[in-house]
């Protein structure tokens, strides 16, 4: 059986609302809430992806920030992949981001990383939490791989590594 990520007429969730956070499809309409979220802690999301990423640069523009927000817009459009903003319930801070990626490699079905701003720490958590139990019930996703969470992201390289040798 080939691997699916999701069915082509699978339709992600648009927005989640709980007591804690508003978690909604990250569009270009997020672009200035988004960017601020980002470059405040940029030396933090270096760490997210990879380990010592480039992204975000110290100088990195509004402009250029729009065209990454534009990128995930249609992945998601394409359920390529699913990018999410986290916002404060009240919607007028962006608390941090979720990306849920395919892995089209087997052991694992998707790919989960996220992040929050310094001053959202407290609710991560509680974010690990619903992510846990959304992926199954919203996703029908049942075994997501956080690297850099669970896994350090040497370990998720030598993963990665494994599997596509033993094809």
């Amino acid at each position: 059986m080939s691997y699916v990520f999701v069915p082509k007429d699978f339709k992600a969730p648009y927005q989640v609302k709980t007591k804690h956070f508003i978690i909604r499809k990250l569009t270009v309409n997020d672009v200035e809430l988004d960017y601020k979220a980002v470059m405040l802690n940029r030396v933090k999301l270096r760490q997210v992806f990879c380990d010592n990423d480039d992204w975000p640069s110290d100088d990195m523009t509004i402009e250029e920030n729009y065209q990454d927000l534009l990128e995930h817009q249609m992945e998601f459009d394409q359920n390529e992949g699913f990018a999410y903003t986290i916002l404060n319930p009240s919607e007028e801070i962006c608390l941090g981001c979720l990306y849920i990626y395919p892995f089209p490699h087997g052991v694992y079905d998707c790919r989960v990383f996220y992040w929050l701003i310094e001053e959202a720490n407290d609710l991560n958590a509680t974010l690990r939490s619903f992510i846990d139990n959304w992926l199954p019930t919203s996703f029908h996703l049942q075994n997501p791989a956080y690297p850099g969470r669970d896994m350090s992201h040497s370990e998720w390289k030598s993963i990665v590594q494994a599997i596509k040798n033993s094809r």
